[in-house]
């Protein structure tokens, strides 16, 4: 590695995949569960070597005892299918104890069967019950040739459901599923996206509905993503950002996690960076650019 590579500024500890459901687009791999104790302990070492701290996993509140981390984080957000906020409202409680402020839903407009994921109306009660406990709600939701076309459909229902921010995620293809090679977008279908979210944003304003398009779509014309893709800077994975799983392989980022894409290793309470992917290509997303490179070749 270059002696001139610097260290990412945020390191993702993905903690563990499990969850309780079994949605299609999941793209965490099947991974051993870290302790909560030894997620606390990562993100102690890591945060005085001056990494910023994200958690991540499956559904985290299967096991509330990471809370404790995603405190010492300062990570004000939490990730949830909603399920067990179903089943144990007082999680709303002990979330806020641990200083969330702000809960993530994955709310799949009108493809939800399709993805196996949680029903919409289903999600849109726990948003409604979040609310007035006083959470700020941002909801993830996966773009396909199927739903492409319903973007602003989704946006008025995200507004009526009371939805302070709306992100549009681009499908990850994980491996050769051809089950899911439908719910890729073609480049047409990505451009004619983004000018459906430009016209979005002038017809509500960020007070009402902020709508934020993924990364991982890759830079617009014209814009200051644009810019840095023509100085190949338009990818974090693996500088300014770095995940990290349970067996402490790293990553470039959470959309990476596949053994052909390691680029290094946490060790001694270190992370060690032994390679860069794709020769250090990164004018688009890095997970797309691995896709592209046959499903994942690194080189």
């Amino acid at each position: 590695m270059d002696s001139s590579f610097q260290p990412a500024t945020k390191v993702v500890i993905v903690v563990s995949n499990e969850c309780n459901i079994k949605c299609k687009h999941c793209y965490l791999p099947e991974i051993t569960p870290r302790s909560p104790e030894d997620t606390l302990e990562a993100t102690v070492s890591l945060q005085n070597q001056g990494y910023g701290i994200l958690i991540a996993g499956g559904e985290i509140l299967l096991n509330p005892d990471y809370l404790k981390a995603y405190e010492q984080a300062g990570q004000t957000y939490l990730l949830t299918n909603g399920i067990l906020l179903k089943q144990k409202p007082g999680l709303f409680d002990l979330i806020r104890q641990h200083g969330i402020r702000q809960l993530v839903f994955s709310l799949h407009f009108d493809i939800d069967k399709g993805l196996r994921s949680v029903p919409e109306m289903f999600v849109a009660e726990r948003i409604k019950e979040a609310k007035q406990k006083g959470f700020t709600i941002k909801v993830t939701t996966v773009v396909t040739p199927e739903n492409i076309a319903d973007i602003d459909t989704m946006c008025e229902r995200a507004i009526t459901y009371g939805i302070d921010i709306l992100q549009f995620n681009r499908f990850v293809q994980m491996g050769n599923d051809p089950d899911t090679e439908g719910y890729n977008l073609s480049d047409t279908q990505i451009q004619r996206f983004f000018d459906s979210v430009m016209n979005l944003r002038k017809r509500f304003p960020k007070e009402l509905l902020e709508i934020r398009p993924n990364g991982n779509f890759g830079p617009r014309s014209g814009s200051k993503g644009d810019l840095l893709a023509r100085e190949n800077r338009y990818c974090p994975a693996g500088t300014g950002l770095m995940a990290i799983d349970s067996n402490n392989l790293v990553y470039g980022c959470p959309f990476t996690m596949r053994q052909d894409a390691v680029i290094g290793r946490y060790t001694n309470g270190k992370i060690v960076i032994e390679r860069e992917l794709l020769a250090g290509k990164k004018d688009t997303c890095i997970a797309h650019l691995l896709s592209d490179a046959g499903k994942g070749t690194a080189r």
